[in-house]
């Protein structure tokens, strides 16, 4: 965050009030700003020791402030001229002479002789008054202490040498750039009465990276402006006012006398400094000058369609006893965790509540997407996001990007890292590029600039997706527009049972904000002038209102470029910890309109702050067993878990596998395909672990291969996702078939065909009676069988598609899950037997 103080106009001499001054810097102290500004006139009349006050003044308030806290200046009438309007032949060059020079030396000198510290105190004020002291000619003994061109070490200081001491100097610092203008006229004669201008080609070298290395005189600073990481905020410092003045005086005689003084106040070329600024995406500009505190939002398009405002601040003075008390002003600027910015007024060194400015959400998105733009020098007209659920929790999506276009002559860009939407709960993931794209292809790319192809086998570790270019983009090159087309399966909680399995191993608990709610979202990893999210729901979520939410980036601005292969997102990196921002997701929740034809919600976003993840949230809900049912199938689980654990004495697991065989048996002989004699039939019971949240076999039975693990995570593989979505799979290995359900163990089983069948808690929650408990809660494994030929009449299980009252693939299916019940429950009778009452009764399957 960046922490910035502005003052102004501190003029230093007759008519400086210390009591005041002592509260102000009390308040920059509390403060802690890493920033101090000062927008001019430090002293009443250019003597080289009340420049030398102020410049200690700052020099201690930094130190006060904190290591790494820096002060910026620029020059007012005052610091130059005579009394602020009267030229002198020496008084130019005091203050460069002061203000970015080493001046320990001098003030140690000083200190040691006069007994007091140099600063902005009575002491001082008492000794400036000596005529000698207050001498402005070569022979001064000061001008000579200050001859030596030694820098003093400030990022100001040594920016002006590397800029070859010419107006403006630019520095970073504090995530923030800090353009010092000299806004004096050039063209000085004597009785100019502070006329300003910003002249000498200033306005052109506003954004000239035509500077040295380093310093000449130290060597510091040999990345300066040009440093490329995220930035806050753009600043210009000026003296002397760029737009008209407001009185609050409503007399007209005093706004007649204004009015005449009013064309020696105002910058002559305001009007051109103004536009310049909004056209390289300034957010400030401070000055002082008037002693009278403004603030203004200024927006020209002049030859800017979409603009840029500008924040215009008018420092007041800061400790003057002839001023009215609410022209003595301290300005605290600072910017929130998420770049919002937020300007606290103090009158007289005393906070006003009722004088805080806290910036619109829609400037920040501007002011965010013009930061980013000048980082990442691409950018892209829309981000279109369209997700659809099903009914049984898979998510298909299609994320469209338009019109991406290179802003820099001197950038190519390849390709770009593509941030798939990965899904909340990611099973299974395909991602391909959709029809109708420019020449774009997807693939996987390593650290060594390798591609390999989608489904390459053995992928290295470090490999990520990659968007190649058929031709490398650069600015003026046509933009492209593509889009990828992306499918998990059982990717969404349909329940909030699966919900609080799935936290297991999140880390989530019920104190979580979070938890019991499931969404879908967009990550904006580059400038996009707009995003659109279409997501659409199933029946089953009907009623359901989403709320919008918004996650940034703990670093931001400076948040990792995520489209570049350095800062990807890498397949197997554990996520980063994205910070909810509520602000943001509550002004986003105004553009959130419901599509009833289609259920589908809708949600438009002008400018998201790259750096960000926009989702929309939503409760899951609850149709659970009953608890009754819930804890017994939880019993049930674990007494058949001892199958695994080796807990079982040998003779019981003997006549559990002897169970398992004669119904596999049975199944094997209902779907064996009667001409095949070599087909291999494979058949598993699947439990559920709920500690490792995954499915695994406990008992076997045909040519398994003992070198694999077959362990199927929730929703994963046809065990997994007839678990999670309650309901008898017969699945074909078909590579035109658009089922996003896969074998976990395809390879090692060369599945053709898989029969997938729950196994359910019957009886309710008395455990009486033949009705199954399909609830979610009430599962207690599956039961598959394989088969590696594709003739396999595991096909008579499949539904008519053509016949909507054909039933017999059904029923089918039906008896067959009769028989593995009986066989999970039977098992269930021979371990409770052996376990005493330490076992759950187990009621008699019908």
């Amino acid at each position: 965050m960046a922490r910035i103080a502005h003052i102004s106009d501190i003029h230093f001499g007759s008519t400086f009030d210390v009591d005041i001054w002592k509260r102000i810097r009390t308040e920059i102290i509390g403060f802690g700003p890493k920033t101090i500004i000062a927008s001019g006139d430090f002293v009443d009349h250019p003597a080289p020791l009340l420049l030398l006050a102020a410049k200690s003044e700052l020099e201690d308030l930094c130190k006060e402030c904190g290591p790494g806290t820096e002060f910026f200046v620029v020059p007012g009438n005052h610091d130059l001229l005579d009394f602020g309007n009267i030229i002198h032949p020496f008084s130019r060059k005091w203050f460069d002479r002061v203000m970015f020079h080493e001046t320990a030396n001098l003030r140690s000198k000083l200190q040691s002789g006069l007994s007091f510290r140099l600063g902005l105190n009575n002491e001082t004020l008492r000794w400036t008054k000596l005529p000698r002291l207050r001498r402005m000619r070569p022979r001064n003994w000061l001008w000579v202490e200050t001859w030596t061109d030694k820098c003093d070490g400030r990022v100001q200081s040594c920016d002006y040498r590397r800029a070859r001491r010419q107006w403006p100097t630019r520095s970073i610092h504090d995530q923030t750039l800090i353009t010092c203008l000299d806004s004096n006229n050039p063209l000085l004669r004597q009785f100019t009465f502070a006329t300003g201008a910003i002249g000498g080609g200033q306005i052109d070298r506003i954004d000239t990276s035509d500077v040295l290395d380093a310093c000449p005189c130290c060597g510091a600073r040999e990345n300066g402006p040009a440093a490329n990481g995220g930035k806050l905020l753009k600043i210009a410092v000026l003296h002397h006012h760029p737009m008209p003045i407001a009185l609050r005086d409503k007399s007209v005689v005093r706004r007649g006398k204004e009015a005449k003084l009013e064309p020696f106040l105002i910058l002559k070329n305001g009007g051109d400094l103004i536009h310049e600024l909004q056209r390289q995406r300034f957010d400030l500009i401070l000055h002082g000058h008037k002693h009278l505190q403004q603030f203004a939002r200024v927006e020209l398009r002049a030859d800017d369609a979409k603009g840029h405002p500008v924040l215009v601040l008018a420092g007041g003075s800061t400790a003057k006893q002839d001023e009215s008390p609410s022209d003595n002003t301290l300005r605290s600027i600072e910017t929130e965790p998420n770049g919002r910015l937020t300007i606290q007024t103090f009158l007289e060194g005393v906070r006003h509540p009722d004088r805080k400015y806290r910036e619109p959400i829609d400037m920040l998105k501007r002011r965010a997407f013009a930061r980013s733009v000048e980082r990442t020098m691409i950018a892209a007209d829309e981000w279109i996001s369209e997700l659809e659920i099903d009914e049984v929790g898979h998510l298909r999506s299609l994320d469209k990007t338009s019109q991406l276009r290179v802003l820099d002559n001197a950038m190519v860009l390849p390709g770009i890292v593509s941030h798939v939407t990965l899904a909340p709960h990611d099973t299974r993931l395909d991602v391909q590029v959709e029809e109708g794209s420019d020449a774009v292809s997807l693939c996987w790319r390593d650290d060594n600039k390798t591609n390999y192809a989608l489904d390459a086998p053995d992928l290295p570790a470090d490999c990520f997706y990659w968007v190649n270019f058929q031709e490398p983009l650069r600015n003026g090159s046509q933009p492209l527009t593509f889009a990828l087309r992306e499918a998990a399966a059982n990717s969404i909680a349909m329940s909030l049972w699966e919900v609080e399995q799935r936290s297991r191993g999140q880390g989530y608990s019920l104190s979580n904000p979070d938890y019991g709610f499931e969404e879908v979202g967009s990550h904006i990893s580059y400038p996009v002038e707009k995003l659109t999210m279409r997501v659409t729901f199933p029946p089953q979520l009907d009623g359901i209102t989403p709320r919008p939410r918004c996650r940034r980036h703990p670093a931001i601005p400076d948040f990792p470029l995520e489209y570049l292969p350095e800062h990807r997102a890498r397949r197997r990196q554990p996520p980063v910890q994205y910070v909810p921002d509520n602000d943001l997701a509550k002004e986003e929740a105004r553009e959130l309109t419901y599509k009833t034809e289609s259920r589908t919600w809708v949600l438009e976003i002008d400018h998201p702050i790259p750096g960000c993840t926009y989702s929309l949230q939503w409760s899951v809900p609850d149709p659970r067993a009953h608890k009754r049912i819930c804890a017994r199938t939880v019993a049930y689980r674990k007494m058949l878990a001892r199958l695994l654990d080796g807990s079982c004495e040998p003779n019981i697991v003997t006549k559990c596998q002897s169970r398992f065989d004669q119904l596999a048996r049975i199944l094997m002989a209902r779907f064996k395909v009667g001409f095949d004699q070599g087909e291999r039939q494979t058949a598993f019971l699947m439990l559920y672990d709920s500690d490792q949240i995954r499915l695994r076999p406990a008992l076997t039975n045909g040519p398994i291969p003992a070198d694999k693990t077959y362990d199927v995570p929730l929703g994963g593989g046809v065990a997994g996702a007839a678990f999670l979505q309650r309901q008898i799979i017969a699945w074909k290995n078909d590579p035109k078939s658009k089922s996003l359900i896969r074998p976990a163990s395809s390879g090692a089983l060369n599945s053709k065909w898989v029969l997938a069948l729950p196994v359910f808690h019957q009886g309710g929650p008395d455990a009486t009676g033949g009705e199954l408990d399909t609830e979610p809660g009430a599962v207690l494994g599956v039961i598959t069988l394989g088969s590696d030929n594709e003739a396999s009449n595991i096909s008579d299980c499949e539904p008519n598609e053509s016949d909507e009252n054909d039933t017999s693939g059904e029923e089918i299916g039906q008896e067959a899950q009769k028989l593995a019940q009986q066989c999970v429950f039977d098992m269930l009778q021979i371990i409770g037997q052996a376990g005493g009452h330490a076992d759950p009764v187990v009621p008699t399957v019908p």
